[in-house]
């Protein structure tokens, strides 16, 4: 709560400022008319005058050091950095461009179709064409992105200030890392205030629209790799029996990891499983069993779980092929008995597979 009012907050400030005064320092610049005076050392009279050397003279500066920005042409603003939402993206260092990399998530994900079909959309969300794309080179140029609140970022529009941009995307795909880094810079930029125009841009500015591209891309690809695991795991999924990564007695969900975790918290409070605890970074959930009664079994048309009333943990487990396994152990850590992982199966298979057949049944 107190970040998103500090959002709006600085969003309501920003409305009263233009974009001009939101990059200098809000106080004045007299001390550029500030100059230094070589004054002569005077010596009251009577006194000896001191020994003077030259270890301490502060040397002139060289004209090299009066290049840059100074007094109001000096962007204040935070240095814009890269986001990194996606699960497992990475900056890369020392790119000439902003550049993040984008990992596939499991075995089965296609990575580099992923990233160009986000790209795509995301543009089109923000309806901005793609003027040119080279997949086989990795490249895709925007047309104008021509949005004051996307580019510059304040929340609200300013009638008197309108900026628009091209971009260029770079799309490099790493086989060996399952991997995909895409970069992003700016290849035409307007910026009218006013009334007048300007298509220049400093390379510390270039850079800090191109981070904010990018961040709003990988925000975007959050947001639909989270859209897409939630359709999945709605959807119902196979289970079969079978061992874990540790030759352990487990049921083996044909779905990733998050997918897996969402449908084993949404099923077990049905099945008298009170969820206690949850560590989804280490993949357990801690419960306490409690048999839901002869009437609820008895409507499941099952048998009831072979198991005492006691603690549980479930322990998921990533394994290849895009699977997850889920292994059941006691109070004391210990795996429970390969039988009442098979009795459990029917029900739970069922409960996994769910969704399937209500969708099916809705379709005849």
């Amino acid at each position: 709560m107190r970040l998103v009012m500090s959002v709006v907050t600085l969003a309501v400030l920003a409305g009263c400022s233009s974009p001009a005064e939101r990059k200098m320092a809000n106080r004045g610049f007299e001390y550029e008319e500030a100059r230094l005076e070589g004054r002569a050392f005077l010596i009251p009279a009577g006194l000896q005058t001191p020994a003077f050397n030259s270890d301490f003279n502060i040397p002139a500066l060289p004209e090299s050091s009066r290049e840059g920005a100074i007094g109001a042409n000096v962007d204040v603003r935070p240095p814009a950095q890269l986001l990194t939402v996606v699960p497992g993206s990475q900056v890369v260092a020392n790119a000439t461009d902003p550049t993040v990399s984008f990992y596939a998530l499991s075995t089965s994900q296609d990575i580099q179709n992923d990233a160009w079909t986000f790209l795509m959309n995301f543009l089109a969300k923000h309806k901005v064409t793609t003027e040119k794309l080279d997949r086989q080179a990795g490249v895709l140029e925007t047309g104008w992105f021509d949005n004051t609140l996307a580019l510059d970022g304040w929340g609200e529009e300013d009638d008197d200030y309108q900026i628009r941009q091209r971009y260029q995307f770079v799309l490099k795909n790493d086989v060996q890392r399952h991997a995909v880094n895409m970069s992003a810079k700016v290849i035409d930029h307007e910026e009218t205030l006013d009334g007048e125009t300007s298509t220049s841009l400093t390379p510390t500015e270039a850079k800090r629209y191109a981070t904010r591209a990018l961040n709003q891309f990988s925000l975007y690809y959050d947001k639909e790799l989270k859209a897409r695991e939630q359709h999945k795991s709605s959807d119902g999924m196979t289970l079969q029996l079978g061992l874990d990564n540790n030759d352990l007695s487990a049921w083996i969900a044909d779905g990733s990891f998050d997918q897996v975790w969402r449908r084993l918290n949404q099923i077990l409070p049905g099945y008298g499983f009170i969820i206690k605890d949850t560590q989804q970074s280490l993949g357990w959930i801690d419960v306490e069993y409690e048999d839901p009664g002869s009437d609820f079994w008895k409507a499941k048309g099952s048998e009831p779980f072979k198991l005492e009333e006691d603690k549980y943990r479930f322990q998921l487990g990533e394994m290849a092929g895009g699977k997850t396994s889920i292994t059941l152990f006691d109070k004391d850590k210990k795996p429970v008995s390969s039988g009442a992982i098979s009795q459990m199966y029917i029900s739970l298979s069922e409960a996994f597979a769910k969704a399937q057949a209500d969708k099916a049944a809705t379709a005849e």
